[in-house]
C-alpha cells in the first residue's frame, strides 16, 4: 500500500542508486560523494548550486492509462491512483567530458536497476517500480529546456512506472460486509 509519500520515496531511491553507483567509481574521481551532490530540483536551480553535480528532476507526472480502471484492492475502497513519473537527468560538472562520463555511469546504474523495490520502514510506501529509458523527440526535450528558459544541456529522460497512491477514504456506496445484532438488557418497552 502506498500513500502520499510515494513520489518522494521513489525520487529518494533513484538518488540513492546514483550515489551508490558513482561514489566509489575511480573514473569519476569523487564527482559524486553523497546525497548532497545529487539534486532533485530542476536544472536551473541545480546549476546555481556549485556543489551539486547532477539533477534528477521529476518534471512530469501522468496517470498510467493501463491501470486506470482496475478494481480497488479491497471492497468498499476507492481505486488507487496509478502514476508514471518522468525524470530529466542532467549532469553539471563544469566539463563536457566529465558530464559524459557521469551521465554514462548514471545510464549504466539505472539500466542495471531497471526493476527496483521501493520500501521505507517508517512510511506506508511499498512499490516495485520499473525504470525505463525514454527516447524523447528532440522537439519535446527542447520544449522542456525552453520552459526552463535555459539553453539546452546534455540530458536524458527516464520513465518510472507504476507508482500507486492509495485512497484513504471508503466509497460512499460501499457494500455492507458485516452486520452485528444483539439484544440489550434493561430496555423498557
Amino acid at each position: 500500500m502506498s500513500g502520499h509519500l510515494a513520489l518522494n520515496a521513489v525520487s529518494g531511491v533513484l538518488r540513492d542508486l546514483v550515489v551508490r553507483a558513482c561514489a566509489g567509481d575511480p573514473v569519476l574521481g569523487g564527482l559524486i560523494r553523497d546525497k548532497g551532490d545529487v539534486s532533485l530540483a530542476n536544472p536551473t536551480e541545480t546549476a546555481a548550486q556549485s556543489h551539486q553535480r547532477i539533477s534528477l528532476w521529476l518534471y512530469r507526472i501522468t496517470e498510467n492509462e493501463f491501470l486506470k480502471n482496475l478494481p480497488a484492492p479491497e471492497p468498499g475502497r476507492v481505486s488507487s491512483l496509478a502514476l508514471d513519473l518522468h525524470y530529466l537527468v542532467t549532469p553539471f560538472t563544469g566539463n563536457a567530458e566529465n558530464d559524459q562520463v557521469l551521465l554514462g555511469r548514471v545510464l549504466q546504474a539505472l539500466h542495471e536497476n531497471a526493476s527496483v523495490y521501493v520500501s521505507r520502514p517508517a512510511d506506508p510506501v511499498v512499490e516495485e517500480i520499473r525504470v525505463v529509458f525514454c527516447r524523447l523527440p528532440l522537439d519535446e526535450i527542447t520544449r522542456i529546456w525552453e520552459a526552463l528558459d535555459e539553453p539546452y544541456r546534455l540530458s536524458v529522460c527516464y520513465l518510472v512506472r507504476v507508482v500507486r497512491i492509495d485512497a484513504e477514504r471508503l466509497r460512499a456506496d460501499a457494500p455492507v460486509l458485516e452486520v452485528t445484532t444483539g439484544t440489550g438488557t434493561g430496555v423498557t418497552p
